[in-house]
């Protein structure tokens, strides 16, 4: 799974505002080679769809959106994928996840933990990055990971291994090599 503009043929697409959205995508590897490039379902011109998570069990796709009726200014939502692959009614995560703010960036570890960043929940400066743990259909209130990881700047696409041990993390702290750089990190 991944994100893409929205493209018409060759040309970025764009709504009556002239903005391109942003849309997902599935492409299947067969025999070392990606193809079979399909559009997911719920993807609309008039709003982005982005930042695909699986689950650990792959029946579960998380992602963002600005699609109306949320809580901010781009909520997480998540999709269940059937036996034959195909895509139920996205759902919002709802009030204890989503703010007035940004939302984005989910990821699910094997330990049914979702991580994310927001800059609408209190954090240490612009998004910062939380954990909630999944009960369900339910996510306990989320935790501000702190300092390390979160500082005065954006912090953001937490991954973590199965060990939960070492990961990695995107920020725009001051002393990178560029104006997003990609930080690793161990836990002892």
């Amino acid at each position: 799974y991944f994100t893409r503009n929205n493209y018409d043929g060759d040309k970025l697409k764009g709504d009556k505002e002239r903005t391109t959205h942003l849309k997902i995508y599935k492409v299947t590897k067969v025999n070392e080679v990606w193809g079979d490039l399909k559009e997911l379902s719920f993807n609309n011109d008039n709003y982005s769809v982005g930042h695909p998570a699986l689950s650990p069990d792959e029946r579960t796709l998380y992602f963002v959106s600005d699609m109306p009726n949320g809580y901010g200014s781009t909520d997480i939502y998540k999709v269940a994928i059937d036996d034959n692959g195909n895509y139920g009614e996205p759902e919002n995560l709802g009030a204890t996840i989503n703010t007035e703010g940004r939302e984005m960036f989910p990821f699910v570890g094997n330990d049914n933990r979702l991580y994310f960043s927001s800059d609408g929940h209190i954090g240490l400066g612009a998004l910062d990055i939380f954990e909630s743990e999944v009960k369900g259909n339910s996510f306990s209130e989320p935790i501000n990971l702190g300092k390390p990881i979160n500082g005065p700047r954006d912090d953001f696409s937490f991954v973590i291994n199965k060990e939960r041990f070492q990961g990695y993390f995107t920020s725009n702290r001051k002393g990178g090599k560029g104006d997003d750089d990609i930080y690793s990190f161990i836990i002892y």
